[in-house]
């Protein structure tokens, strides 16, 4: 099992960073459709909503923005994923922002996320998405 995740350039951080796929919700979209249309536009890949949680807050202090989180299945025997996922299909989804950064599609374990993400900051020095930090934290607890 991996976690699907993207790298890529922030100017705010000036660093590279670990983050799931996200994106905006257009006006006439809800949470899933929006979480499946980025996804898709970022890693190439078609998922399949599993949940869609609750809007939470990231810097309440601060801000009012909000972020929804999406649980998502790939199903590796369709032929479009299995293409992305050997190289042989080129992501098309990205364009403009997205491909400027060097968006880029990265698969890591799902036993073991804390440590995969730990060892990519001290090996590359990302920064990591702190809602990716948190999921990889609150999953280790069960390893």
């Amino acid at each position: 099992d991996e976690i699907v995740c993207v790298k890529q350039f922030r100017p705010p951080v000036d660093a590279h960073t670990i983050e799931l796929p996200a994106g905006l919700i257009d006006r006439d979209e809800d949470v899933a459709d929006a979480a499946k249309r980025e996804f898709e536009e970022e890693t190439g890949y078609v998922g399949k909503v599993i949940d869609v949680l609750p809007a939470s807050y990231l810097s309440p202090g601060l801000t009012n923005e909000s972020a929804s989180l999406v649980r998502m299945e790939v199903d590796m025997t369709l032929e479009r994923n299995r293409l992305i996922h050997s190289g042989e299909m080129k992501n098309s989804g990205l364009a403009g922002d997205e491909e400027d950064r060097g968006l880029e599609k990265l698969l890591l374990p799902r036993v073991g996320l804390l440590e995969a993400l730990d060892d990519l900051q001290r090996r590359e020095g990302v920064k990591v998405f702190a809602a990716l930090h948190s999921l990889a934290l609150g999953m280790s607890v069960g390893e």
